[in-house]
């Protein structure tokens, strides 16, 4: 590159693309599975599409190919769509107020260059909104969705220019439409293809259907690693439990697996219950952490704070509960050790995100449903910034973690945090505000307020950019309490919301002290500059802020110290841990952040 300033580094996103089963015209549109077998990811799924140059003003948002729909859109399917936001007050505020003209500066282009992914077809336009974001992240239309929340439906609008289907949600990206539930008996022929033995609810064993799937070799990395590995998967500890596998039918008729999630990971079944918060806390350092490492394991833990019995605090857990997650990886050791993972310290990535208790339907037991909401920054991997199913982010065989790194989850249930507040007719949770706070901070990096791109700094990283996120909405809550005695009123006129209100308050207290230790608010979080992702600033300036929130520096200090706060004010906790989980790599090894 030095010889030719024009010349480019090949990115993971280029190698892992040119392989056909990771794109998206590989697979046909409208396929409807054997529902005793497969069931479909959500109601409304299929592709975005960024709208040409003269389509923008009649799209207003991005193009949505369907691939899924509910029974009475079905004539849908195979067409496309436009995706619009819900036209409210909250929506046009916080989604609009995103939109930005983009144009590269100096090291977006030198990024680029270096071999990231970035939205380059966006360069140039003027008023680009979160959806367009979304769907011109890549270089060609290949993010799939599943929508999320309530979906309504136009087929015939008045201007005639096609349907629109309306949100209030981010779209949530996605592997593939369908999943299954099986076990691996081993692999036949060539070793992509494996024959399987599906779930069987009624008599709660793998006595179900057997079926061959595709398991194609995944596309190694610029560091000669692949994300996962297939080879004697049926010889994993997870294998007796079953896998949940997401995929869909290749236009042969076989069922291609895209990605994968050990069950004994995600169905409510503690292996372990921790009682203390002191204990509690133990478990959650990287010494238990690294005790822990088992590779190709998944384990599952149940964290109770002082004060709660363990048999209540289990059965607390209910099918349409949700819960705030803190997501921590580590890195990727052994014989390809990631250059990274090459020093004396390793502290990972942070987000945040969300598990709902869901009813599984073909293991006929609750499961964890889980959103990661990722404020990352562009890479070479073509990681999104957005809400990302788990079966992308962790599961996905050639794009996700789960089967090269060791990933920690804490799910954290406290019902100041999780549950409602009815505000003049409308319902409402904390959680809510903070999905919310962490849409805005999304959709903001994936043009980098359109710098073009976004990078990791001392004053601005993955952390702290979540935590600013998580400090804004606690904010957005107590500030709009406390300026409007009318609507305090309102969220206190029952004594459980009275209540739940006044622990808020205290939670909101304490994790302002966690996220802010000095006491007062930086600069850019308290007025939401547009400072993120690394943008330039003076060296004085960048270390001050990174001071008044040191916390939030490290991953895995940022990741127990918002735990312990939680626990502190009652909140249970569910710790899901995997170790390169799927088949086994001897050339790796999983390094545990080790601050």
């Amino acid at each position: 590159m030095a010889d030719d300033p024009g010349a480019r580094a090949t990115s993971n996103y280029a190698r892992y693309t040119a392989a056909a089963y990771n794109r998206p015209e590989h697979y046909p549109i409208g396929q409807k599975l054997d529902l005793a077998l497969y069931r479909p990811m959500g109601e409304w799924m299929g592709r975005l599409v960024l709208p040409g140059l003269h389509e923008r003003a009649a799209v207003l948002g991005a193009w949505f190919e369907l691939w899924h729909a509910p029974e009475q859109h079905w004539g849908l399917v195979g067409t496309r769509a436009r995706l619009r936001w819900e036209s409210t007050l909250d929506l046009n505020a916080r989604l609009w107020g995103t939109t930005r003209n983009v144009i590269f500066d100096e090291n977006a282009l030198a990024v680029a260059r270096d071999g990231a992914v970035l939205a380059e077809r966006l360069n140039g336009l003027p008023n680009v909104n979160p959806f367009e974001s979304l769907a011109g992240a890549h270089p060609y239309d290949d993010v799939l969705v599943r929508l999320g929340g309530p979906v309504r439906a136009e087929p015939r609008p008045p201007d005639g220019l096609g349907p629109i289907l309306w949100v209030s949600a981010a779209p949530v990206e996605i592997s593939g439409p369908f999943y299954g539930l099986v076990r691996f008996v081993g692999p036949v022929g060539d070793g992509e293809c494996y024959r399987v033995r599906h779930y069987h609810a009624a008599a709660r064993d793998f006595s179900g259907p057997e079926e061959i799937v595709l398991m194609p070799e995944v596309v190694p990395d610029g560091n000669d690693t692949r994300n996962s590995t297939a080879a004697q998967i049926e010889a994993s500890s997870c294998n007796p439990e079953g896998w949940y596998v997401y995929g869909m039918q290749d236009r042969e008729g076989c069922f291609v697996v895209r990605a994968m999630a050990a069950r004994q990971l995600l169905r409510l079944a503690p292996e372990d219950i921790v009682e203390g918060t002191a204990s509690a806390m133990s478990y959650l350092r990287p010494k238990a952490w690294r005790r822990a490492a088992v590779k190709g394991a998944a384990t599952q833990a149940l964290l109770v704070p002082d004060g709660v019995d363990p048999d209540v605090a289990r059965a607390g857990w209910r099918v349409g509960d949700k819960a705030l997650l803190i997501h921590l990886f580590g890195g990727i050791g052994g014989n390809k050790t990631e250059p990274v993972a090459r020093t004396p310290l390793y502290w990972g990535h942070f987000a945040f995100g969300v598990a709902e208790v869901i009813h599984e339907p073909l293991a006929d037991e609750p499961s964890f449903d889980i959103v990661y909401h990722q404020v990352y920054t562009h890479n070479v991997d073509g990681t999104i910034a957005g809400a990302t199913h788990y079966s992308r982010y962790s599961g996905d065989r050639q794009f996700g973690w789960a089967g090269v790194r060791p990933i920690q989850d804490i799910l954290v249930k406290l019902d100041a945090l999780c549950g409602r507040f009815t505000i003049f007719d409308q319902t409402m949770t904390a959680l809510e505000q903070i999905v919310r706070q962490l849409e805005v901070m999304e959709a903001r990096y994936r043009i980098a307020d359109g710098r073009g791109a976004t990078a990791v700094g001392a004053a601005n990283n993955c952390a702290q950019d979540a935590a600013q996120a998580l400090y804004a909405a606690m904010l957005t809550v107590s500030s709009l309490v406390a300026a409007r005695p009318d609507l305090r009123a309102e969220m206190q006129d029952t004594p459980e919301e009275a209540r739940r209100l006044e622990e808020l308050a205290k939670l909101g207290d304490e994790l302002r002290r966690v996220l802010l230790p000095w006491g007062s608010a930086r600069a850019d979080w308290k007025y939401d500059l547009p400072v993120l992702g690394g943008a330039a600033g003076s060296i004085v300036g960048t270390i001050g802020k990174a001071a008044a929130s040191w916390r939030t520096m490290l991953p895995p200090v940022a990741a127990r110290a918002l735990a312990e706060a939680f626990l502190k004010h009652g909140a249970t906790a569910y710790v899901l841990r995997t170790f390169q989980v799927g088949g086994n790599d001897p050339d790796v090894e999983p390094i545990v952040p080790n601050i």
